[in-house]
């Protein structure tokens, strides 16, 4: 039993100080955040306002986070070499932090990996848009280790429903729904007129999503991308394995 309450105490530090082990949604790391001249806060209505107001660019809209292993592999792998395959001055990328609780490793990340172009954190309180917040970081060590298994959502934290699909929604409006923005990275792949580049996703179980096309999916440069036209893309079952037993996996 002492052995078991030691391990928590110690995972419970590891945890407390490890950085990008885990998110810090805090009022003192918001206030941190904040303070930093490297990154611009704008809430999501500010960024939709920046994007439409470009009329002469096709847009890239990052939203990423760089305490998130597969954003950190496409700041690694991917952007820098989408962006050679454009002249610059025919597009412009977007940097947005979705989220203040890990804004403050960014600049780190762009400097290591060495992107220039603007970068952002989302700053709102609008209910749809508005990200977790607690008092300190104790407070969510007690809600990792006795919520255990739980969401911050179960356990009382008010955070948005649906908030990254909201996001997306805002910034980028579309006749139909965007439903399949679940995670990041998310890129937004715009035309000088705004309009964004989508894909119908069919899943394996026969459902399908409609939602913003990402970046690494596509093979050519996004000026030659067809705006006007939405894809589709099929998750195909894989196919079975039989052995001489008859047993299939």
């Amino acid at each position: 039993m002492q052995r078991t309450k030691l391990t928590i105490v110690m995972l419970a530090a590891v945890l407390l100080f490890s950085g990008c082990m885990m998110e810090k949604p805090t009022v003192k790391n918001y206030r941190r955040v904040s303070a930093m001249p490297e990154l611009t806060p704008v809430t999501v209505e500010q960024l939709r306002q920046l994007i439409s107001a470009d009329t002469t660019h096709y847009k890239v809209v990052v939203l990423t986070s760089p305490c998130c292993g597969y954003c950190v592999l496409s700041m690694r792998d991917v952007y820098p070499r989408k962006m050679v395959e454009c002249d610059t001055s025919l597009v412009r990328w977007y940097f947005v932090v979705e989220s203040y609780s890990t804004a403050q490793y960014a600049d780190e990340l762009y400097r290591t990996y060495h992107i220039d172009s603007p970068r952002y954190w989302i700053d709102d309180t609008l209910p749809q848009y508005r990200h977790l917040m607690v008092k300190n970081m104790w407070t969510v060590v007690w809600n990792l280790f006795w919520h255990y298994g739980q969401s911050y959502e179960e356990v009382g934290y008010e955070m948005a429903d649906d908030r990254l699909n909201n996001i997306v929604n805002a910034i980028a409006p579309q006749p139909q729904l965007i439903t399949s923005v679940d995670g990041i990275p998310t890129t937004l792949l715009l035309d000088p007129r705004g309009r964004m580049k989508c894909t119908y996703t069919i899943r394996e179980d026969g459902a399908a999503t409609f939602g913003p096309t990402d970046i690494r999916d596509i093979t050519v440069p996004v000026t030659e991308l067809d705006y006007y036209r939405v894809d589709t893309i099929s998750c195909v079952p894989a196919p079975k394995v039989c052995t001489s037993d008859g047993k299939c996996n």
